[in-house]
Order: structure tokens, then sequence, then C-alpha cells
């Protein structure tokens, strides 16, 4: 069993005050990082910036959870195959530009 003791000044900003709310009603890591994310933002996932809002052309992954599972399901299947992933060297290509074509679409 543990404890946590937050201690925190009266004049908390609204997205202090969720903040707080979200580790007063849950003790689930993923889901705090999870509700945090959507307050601050998702940052440069493919970089290494690690806060703001990142303005997502291919998918946002909260929004677009089933479709993350989708592809991930699709990357599992195509792993486990023996097809010739030659013919994926476009999209390995999207994906290692993906920071860039966020910032010009």
């Amino acid at each position: 069993e543990a404890y946590c003791i937050l201690m925190f000044k009266s004049n908390l900003s609204e997205n202090a005050k969720k903040r707080i709310n979200i580790l007063k009603k849950s003790n689930d890591g993923f889901k705090i990082s999870e509700e945090d994310m959507k307050i601050r933002g998702f940052g440069d996932i493919l970089g290494f910036k690690q806060s703001g809002i990142k303005n997502f052309k291919l998918a946002d992954p909260i929004q677009n959870h089933d479709l993350f599972l989708l592809a991930e399901n699709e990357i599992k299947r195509i792993e486990q195959s023996n097809e010739d992933i030659s013919k994926f060297k476009a999209l390995i290509k999207l994906y290692d530009r993906a920071d860039v074509i966020n910032d010009i679409v």
C-alpha cells in the first residue's frame, strides 16, 4: 500500500486543477498520462520536443485509437508472414519523414 500527498497553492491554473483532479481520480499511470497528453498536447512524438500541441496530419493517437490498433495488428501480421517487405519501402520512408509532413501539410 502506498500514499501520495499532493501539496499545492490555492491559485492554480485551470490546467493544473485538471491535472490534480486526474491524480485524485486514478492511480492508473496509462490513464493519467493519456489525460495529461490531452491537456498539454502531444509534443513531437517522432522527434525530441516533449510537450506542446502537435498538429497531427496523419492521425491523432487519442481520437484515432482504433486506427492505431489496426496499424499495429497489420504490422504484426506482416512481421509474422514471409511477405517481401521491400514493397513497404515507401511507407517506411513516409514514417521516417512524418515529422516533416506534419509541419508541411
